[in-house]
């Protein structure tokens, strides 16, 4: 799985917030002027709630500095036949007035005005589309304890881990892109954008998965350490390949990998205008066990 790594070595970086998950961090993007863009955070998945929405400005001149929230902004999301209007719940954080699920199938449409950005006078509009894809059906989850546990082959973090690994079949009529997140007592483990694992089924295409690890617990992290009869919980996202793209890409980026690689356009987005960030649209399959250590 991608681990963390601060990265704060390259002079002219902004600070993106990205978010995955209903989780959020700080991610370093490389800008190639001083342009100040729009960062852009937001999803709609298939859970029954209040959808978010959070703007903020970013130039490479804020580096080191919190990123500005864009206020009053105007911001929907339609569904092909419903608009829900978001009004703004606190400075550049904008909550969907109706609580709603999203659905596999229907493409959901964002839309951003009233926003002037670059400060010339004259409003922007920033829109962004994504199709829900089909929840991925789990067959089974389970734990297997390793003491000798080397996360993505880094020695250093060597350990005892308990290994969380699914048990599916593959759908062999298209390419799937999963993510995966953790959950103990409901409480979400791998709460970050470099935490989550994403994947793609380029090695089990249309296969039945026998025990493909996809989580893991480090117990030498006391938020992480498994106990008797923990509840534990694999959410199985089912995103698209752009998506998957745009994770992938942060994930290196925040590794160190591509710092010098080029501008933020490099980075998946499928947001209009030059914005920064990414409206992602997914279901969620939730599967949970009972850990026994007796």
């Amino acid at each position: 799985m991608k681990k963390i790594y601060t990265t704060n070595k390259v002079i002219g970086l902004i600070l993106v917030t990205a978010t995955l998950f209903s989780c959020t961090e700080e991610i370093d993007v490389k800008l190639d002027n001083e342009e100040t863009r729009l960062s852009v955070e937001a999803n709609v998945n298939s859970d029954l709630k209040k959808h978010r929405v959070i703007l903020k400005e970013t130039s490479d001149v804020f580096y080191s500095q919190e990123a500005i929230p864009v206020k009053n902004a105007r911001v929907k999301v339609n569904d092909g036949t419903t608009d829900f209007t978001y009004i703004e719940i606190k400075d550049g954080t904008y909550e969907s007035e109706l609580e709603f699920a999203g659905e596999p199938g229907k493409t959901y449409t964002l839309s951003i005005n009233n926003v002037d950005v670059n400060k010339d006078g004259n409003m922007e509009e920033y829109l962004a589309s994504s199709t829900m894809q089909q929840a991925y059906a789990v067959d089974s989850i389970k734990l297997h304890f390793d003491p000798e546990h080397e996360p993505d082959g880094d020695d250093d973090d060597e350990g005892e881990f308990w290994l969380l690994s699914i048990y599916m079949k593959d759908n062999p009529d298209k390419e799937d892109y999963y993510a995966f997140a953790s959950r103990i007592n409901d409480v979400i483990v791998h709460d970050t954008i470099t935490e989550v694992l994403v994947e793609k089924d380029t090695y089990f295409n249309g296969e039945q998965t026998k025990g493909v690890d996809v989580g893991e617990f480090d117990q030498n992290k006391a938020d992480e350490i498994l106990q008797n009869a923990d509840k534990i919980t694999l959410e199985t996202y089912a995103i698209n390949e752009s998506y998957y793209n745009f994770v992938n890409q942060l994930q290196e980026m925040d590794e160190g990998q591509n710092m010098f690689s080029g501008p933020p356009g490099n980075i998946e987005t499928n947001i209009s205008n030059g914005a920064i960030g990414f409206f992602s649209v997914y279901p969620i399959t939730r599967t949970t066990i009972i850990h026994k250590t007796e």
